[in-house]
């Protein structure tokens, strides 16, 4: 395309502790992208808290097309992802883990709504915020040439994004959550299952949640990290068991799917080495013990950290594809 022919799309990424945003032209080129916090307060209701993240989403957007109204005028859409469980046909949050006092949220359509009264009238995109990940990585990462693979995000929690057959993994909207497959389960009597689960032993918040547990004091993976750095060892086992449980979850991908590779993206692939070496000397290990015909590439996404909101800003550009069953 010449450069007169360029289009652009926005891509917003919800995860459980930041929004990232980004303006992204037709070749996954990032123009320019933010980040900005969304936490919380526990008092606080959840039509409240809604409320102001769909203004913060929409102004967002509206700050995109004031500081870059030649673009805006190029605009193909604008993409949400977002952790989940979700449901994408029906544009819906439902109990969404990142936000625990949330039920039902029809965030798409809230989203779309707030737009319009913003004078930016476009239809909203939707998917799981992994999927996008995977989707951004087969656009223009290293899965260009793959049918069949995934992309595992590790950050506030584990999200799984599988590509099977050149489609996302997903049934009547919903589905790819294999983050929270039992890791633990000789403790399913004494513990909660979410405390158990991949997520709940290789995220960031499994793994303060046990370091706290073990007496750690700080706020933030970054800190526990810090500690291990300054000659603090003891912490050392809390990344041997995130690469077992990721290793677990690989596995399982492997011999599920017949995969073409697993790429690694989310906030913690920049402390990747305290664990995606384990994790695939793990990996090995158990996929030969079944069968090494299903081993497959372990390696960090070429997006990064940024293949949530490429992925996002890639869902306007997608032929609409519902997954919702005719009856």
């Amino acid at each position: 395309m010449s450069k007169r022919s360029t289009s652009y799309t926005i891509g917003l990424d919800l995860g459980g502790t930041k929004l990232a945003a980004a303006l992204v032209n037709h070749r996954g080129e990032i123009i320019e992208s933010t980040k900005v916090p969304v936490g919380f307060r526990d008092s606080e209701a959840p039509a409240i808290s809604q409320r102001r993240l769909i203004s913060l989403m929409a102004e967002i957007c509206v700050d995109f097309r004031r500081r870059y109204p030649s673009e805006a005028k190029r605009l193909d859409g604008i993409g949400l992802a977002s952790a989940g469980p979700l449901n994408v046909d029906d544009g819906e949050l439902i109990n969404p883990v990142n936000f625990p006092k949330w039920k039902t949220v029809p965030i798409r359509k809230m989203l779309e709504a707030e737009l319009r009264r913003n004078k930016m009238p476009f239809k909203v995109a939707f998917q799981n915020d992994a999927i996008a990940s995977a989707l951004a990585e087969g656009w223009v990462g290293s899965a260009k040439n793959m049918a069949s693979y995934a992309v595992v995000t590790v950050g506030t929690g584990i999200g799984t994004g599988v590509i099977f057959n050149g489609r996302p993994c997903q049934s009547r909207g919903m589905g790819s959550e294999f983050g929270h497959l039992i890791f633990q389960g000789a403790k399913l009597s004494s513990e909660p299952r979410k405390n158990l689960s991949i997520e709940g032993i290789a995220s960031g918040t499994g793994l303060l949640r046990r370091a706290r547990a073990d007496g750690f004091s700080g706020y933030s993976v970054e800190e526990l990290v810090e500690r291990i750095q300054s000659g603090e060892t003891k912490w050392l086992p809390l990344f041997d068991d995130m690469a077992r449980a990721l290793s677990v979850l690989c596995y399982s991908l492997s011999i599920g799917f017949n995969l073409e590779g697993i790429l690694f993206s989310g906030g913690l692939l920049k402390v990747r080495e305290l664990y995606l070496s384990k994790t695939k000397e793990y990996y090995r290990q158990l996929i030969n013990d079944f069968n090494p015909r299903f081993e497959c590439r372990l390696q960090p996404a070429k997006t990064r950290q940024a293949a949530g909101v490429i992925g996002a800003a890639y869902l306007p550009l997608l032929p609409t594809t519902p997954t919702k069953m005719k009856k």
